[in-house]
């Protein structure tokens, strides 16, 4: 079996507002869903003090990882208990606000397994461009062994949002399903509406969720491996971060 997991830590869950150890709480999320891959994105600052922040996530959950440099400084980390092959920073230097970086792992199979993790940006404008070129550097992986999480800003076709919630000027209110049904027509399969048709499974919302916007895709390859994918429950999970983690499992 692997496990993948992908999560946006707020400004790196360092404590320069909220609880004084989000940190803590956010490894502590994270470790109590046994995953073997976990992505990690706006690892904001986790490259100071000589990597202090990334290196206390590391030992915390038992698993080697890297650190790649986006854009705007909110870095994506990526931690596997299997051994790392080959891991590629996409996004750097280019039209992405934040970055995509994909990572070759080792599967308990002997098999290969991709990840991508990607952070799209929350404003409209530029988003569509960003999408545009992560499906150009999944296309290669569509018929491999292949996964593509992580914060897409965007909702999906037939998705609800908890409007009541939603904070005025909020992009959510447009439910704008662009990016998520060019991902779906790329034979990319949305792991956790494929295991649960009809359950909101919203991630993001400070104080409480209000929509989905945390995604793993699948090859159909992979996905035809899909066990199980969940938007996991933690008594810290809200104090962690604004948003929610998700996982999904897959027999390889």
């Amino acid at each position: 079996m692997l496990k993948l997991l992908t999560y946006n830590l707020l400004e790196g869950a360092l404590p320069a507002e909220g609880p004084p150890d989000r940190l803590g709480a956010a490894l502590r999320v994270i470790g109590s869903a046994d995953a073997d891959v976990v992505a990690v994105l706006e690892a904001r600052h986790w490259r100071r003090n000589r990597r202090e922040a990334f290196r206390r996530a590391g030992v915390a959950l038992g698993m080697r990882g890297i650190l790649a440099a986006a854009n705007s400084g909110f870095d994506i980390a990526v931690f596997s208990r299997l051994p790392i092959l080959r891991w590629v920073n996409h996004g750097q230097d280019t039209v992405f606000l934040h970055t995509t970086v994909s990572v070759d792992v080792s599967a308990p199979t002997g098999e290969t397994v991709t990840v991508f993790a990607t952070h799209l940006r929350p404003e409209h404008e530029g988003r569509w461009q960003e999408t545009r070129l992560l499906l150009d550097w999944a296309r290669p992986y569509r018929k491999r062994l292949c996964a593509m999480c992580g914060d897409f800003n965007a909702i999906a076709p037939g998705d609800s949002v908890a409007k009541q919630f939603i904070w005025p000027g909020s992009e959510l209110g447009r439910r704008e399903p662009r990016v998520v049904a060019a991902v779906q027509r790329g034979g990319w399969v949305d792991c956790f509406r494929e295991r649960n048709p009809r359950a909101p499974g919203y991630t993001l919302g400070a104080g409480r969720r209000v929509a989905r916007v945390d995604y793993i895709f699948a090859s159909k390859r992979l996905a035809a491996r899909l066990t199980g994918c969940a938007v996991p429950a933690h008594p810290e999970v809200l104090s962690a971060s604004d948003h929610s983690p998700v996982w999904a499992q897959f027999e390889v």
